[in-house]
């Protein structure tokens, strides 16, 4: 992080001449990113104001096709970036493959900020950067090559220079990207500039590799820049990627240890129907009113349904949404993913689904599709599924972690229950739609997906985001057992 001084001066002439060979493979290499569409890339640019990011960004969109370049600049003290987890900005504007990303105020910008201003500790910063590297290690996985540049300049210099430049001749104000407002005194810079050494040492090795250009010669820093993109854009033209073949199902063996948390619930339990009228309009007046409470407004909540063909899922978000402000929450169904889906890293499209603060979000069926039946029909690679776990916690920890309540549902019913619900289905025709011949193979594979939801219980019940077991063999039981458990929650939350 020294100031840059490694670049020898250029003249224009020297320039151009090498801008016209790099703009053609640039190019000819994005072109061919698009048409294979192997991966997406995330270009993040950090360094000091005065570094020159803003004049590289130009350069890119210059150099590029803009048509497939989109610019990701993020004001972190924008109102709107408060109504959602910090991540949650950055799934929403993901490139899908085929496509670059430039990014302005990375998830690096408020880690350094805070770092440089005193308002982390240095091993909550060393804690967050490592689930930083998680989080990009999952990206490369899903085919998003995240590339990391920092313009390196140093503080005296970076002041410097970003006066003279905003400043201009005439008193002319210049729009320059000025990314580091909160930091004003010397001390604060310093910081900053130790802050990105200790990043760039810590996030360096396990993910995605830093790499440092330095900034003090523009013309020699943007073609630095230029050629690094370039061999990001070729390294993606030239994935290798399994064939699309549907893979062997997986045997009906667990991978997690422990006992089994679907035998031990008793599926008898059941409510009398005067009982259950009681008890669940009192869960539901009490639900009401703790979701539009004032403490509520600066949380959220996400509900997880999952569960056996025919456990009655349905009816019990019938009974959950029906207790709640249509306005203030959301019902989403999840099917298998689309073309859209199937362009972007496998969490994408339930980002997407994050509520706002204030809200809730009912997912039926959700992120767990790829740990069950991803995993029984083998859609997935088991290298896939098997990461997946660790994946879904972290996801579910960035949720918690911005304020979010997450309370999961496993509704479960016995093989005879499913079977006579099943049939029962075909004879009244307003819920034939509910019953299909994927239902029937289904069944024929009890074994493959009772391992499965026992492993998913096991890896993914966290005192943050726990799994309720719902025996749900009586629909009444089943359904004033979500809503009681969900106003549990939120009292003791809230």
């Amino acid at each position: 992080m020294d100031d840059g001084s490694t670049f020898e001066p250029m003249d224009e002439a020297d320039f151009k001449e090498r801008e016209e060979k790099l703009r053609e493979a640039l190019l000819d290499a994005q072109f061919d990113l698009a048409e294979k569409k192997y991966e997406a890339i995330l270009i993040l640019l950090n360094g000091p104001d005065g570094s020159g990011k803003g004049e590289v960004l130009n350069r890119l969109h210059n150099w590029l096709d803009p048509r497939a370049i989109a610019t990701m600049a993020y004001d972190i003290e924008a109102p709107d970036e408060t109504r959602r987890p910090g991540g949650w900005r950055y799934w929403h504007d993901m490139p899908e493959r085929g496509r670059l990303g430039v990014v302005l105020g990375s998830w690096y910008h408020v880690l350094l900020l805070r770092r440089a201003t005193k308002q982390i500790s240095r091993a909550d910063f060393v804690d967050r950067l490592e689930k930083v590297n998680r989080v990009e290690t999952m990206l490369g996985e899903e085919r998003v090559r995240v590339v990391k540049i920092w313009l390196g300049l140093s503080a005296s210099k970076a002041v410097k220079r970003f006066r003279r430049k905003h400043e201009g001749p005439g008193g002319i104000k210049h729009p320059l990207v000025r990314e580091w407002g909160k930091i004003d005194t010397k001390k604060e810079r310093e910081r900053l500039i130790e802050a990105a050494v200790e990043l760039v040492e810590t996030t360096g090795p396990q993910s995605a590799p830093w790499h440092f250009i330095p900034a003090t010669v523009p013309l020699a820093r943007d073609l630095a820049v230029g050629e690094l993109v370039l061999s990001a854009i070729r390294a993606a033209n030239t994935r290798k990627l399994p064939g699309k073949r549907r893979r062997p199902a997986a045997r009906p063996r667990r991978i997690s240890s422990g006992p089994s948390a679907l035998k031990a619930l008793d599926l008898s339990l059941s409510l009398q129907k005067e009982e259950y009228h009681d008890r669940l309009a009192a869960a539901q007046k009490r639900l009401y009113e703790l979701t539009r409470s004032k403490s509520f407004e600066t949380r959220g909540l996400v509900c997880v349904f999952e569960g056996n063909d025919a456990a009655g899922k349905g009816g019990a978000i019938k009974r959950l949404r029906s207790s709640l402000d249509p306005v203030h929450s959301e019902v989403y169904p999840i099917a298998a993913p689309d073309e859209a889906s199937l362009a972007h890293p496998y969490l994408w499209r339930f980002w997407l689904r994050v509520p706002e603060r204030g809200d809730t979000a009912i997912f039926d069926r959700s992120w767990y599709g790829r740990v069950l039946v991803e995993r029984v029909e083998g859609f997935a690679a088991p290298a896939d599924w098997q990461r997946a776990y660790n994946e879904i916690n972290d996801f579910e920890h960035l949720l918690t972690g911005g304020g979010y309540i997450v309370q999961k549902f496993w509704l479960s019913i016995d093989q005879n229950e499913q079977f006579a619900r099943f049939e029962a289905r075909k004879e009244v025709p307003h819920k034939r739609f509910k019953i299909t011949e994927e239902d029937w193979r289904n069944r024929e594979k009890w074994p493959l997906y009772a391992a499965a939801v026992e492993d998913m219980i096991a890896l993914t019940s966290t005192p943050i985001a726990p799994w309720t077991l719902v025996e749900a063999n009586d629909k009444r039981f089943a359904r004033v057992k979500v809503i009681e458990t969900l106003v549990n929650r939120l009292e003791a939350e809230l």
